[in-house]
């Protein structure tokens, strides 16, 4: 394991609220999560392009961005070649890394993944994920936290910006699939804020969605600014390398919302009043104010 893969570690795991759920147990239910299957629809197009011989590569990593699951997936199996490498050296761009893989590769990633339908066997209480909405406000996010950026003057070399958006709740997922009830529970309650709803998956589970969300990531090799957009886009502030794109994924998230997509969400939307008060504000825009 390289140092930088230490402090991500390090980063993910510390300063762990004690909650109901000890950090072992948590962290042996992730590392115990299958991998997360893709929509019927997303892999019945990916298909279809698969088997025509018209089809360029650049179509085909256009459908893998659409679905978070089938993203994370492409970009682990091409980053595991590079695991305790650099980050620099890692495979940020689904397009890259189609290339890399060959189409035969990601026409095995689809065949030998269950569709996301099938996540509802994996615990009574899964059924509590609406996966439609789920995605929905994944795309959402993504399109608006690459749109964030480019306002603020932020540029992104790769697509880290679009998956960073894109994966940013995949922790809600990974937590209906390993604690089914617990995640039942907490669908049920209502929330004025995302920082009360956080605080009652901390007060069940010792972990919030953004921190199994970004073991979860960093555990399939994913960069390690997505990593931390994840784990920080409730409190971009607090994000140590890249709070810029951890600050667009939660102004994007709360857009999305505002627009109507909740997802999965259990709080409120914010008001359009309350949005410059929010860090991920300050960090892209200061006193900017203007539309």
């Amino acid at each position: 394991m390289s140092a930088s893969d230490g402090d991500a570690r390090q980063d993910i795991t510390a300063e762990t609220n004690q909650g109901a759920v000890s950090d072992f147990v948590v962290i042996d239910r992730i590392n115990q999560c299958p991998k997360l299957a893709s929509l019927r629809s997303i892999n019945q197009t990916l298909s279809s392009l698969l088997n025509s011989e018209d089809s360029f590569v650049a179509q085909i990593a256009e459908v893998i961005r659409l679905d978070p699951s089938l993203t994370t997936r492409v970009l682990d199996l091409v980053n595991s070649i590079f695991f305790g490498s650099p980050d620099e050296q890692q495979v940020k761009a689904v397009e890259e890394a189609a290339l890399f893989l060959g189409l035969n590769r990601i026409s095995e990633l689809i065949i030998a993944t269950p569709i996301i339908e099938d996540i509802v066997e994996f615990g009574k209480s899964a059924g509590h994920l609406e996966r439609a909405d789920f995605w929905k406000h994944s795309i959402g996010t993504a399109i608006l936290t690459r749109e964030l950026l480019v306002a603020a003057d932020f540029r992104w070399k790769d697509e880290s910006d679009y998956v960073a958006g894109l994966l940013h709740n995949l922790g809600k997922i990974i937590m209906a699939v390993t604690f089914p009830d617990e995640f039942g529970r907490i669908c049920k309650g209502s929330y004025a804020n995302t920082d009360e709803a956080c605080e009652a998956e901390r007060n069940m589970l010792g972990w919030d969605h953004a921190k199994m969300g970004a073991f979860y990531l960093w555990n399939h090799h994913i960069a390690r600014e997505i990593v931390e957009a994840a784990q920080w886009h409730n409190d971009p502030a607090s994000a140590p390398t890249h709070p810029e794109l951890a600050a667009a994924v939660q102004l994007g998230d709360v857009l999305v919302q505002a627009s109507g997509i909740k997802g999965i969400e259990q709080n409120r939307p914010l008001t359009r009043e309350s949005w410059p008060d929010l860090p991920g504000w300050e960090i892209l825009f200061g006193e900017r104010t203007e539309e």
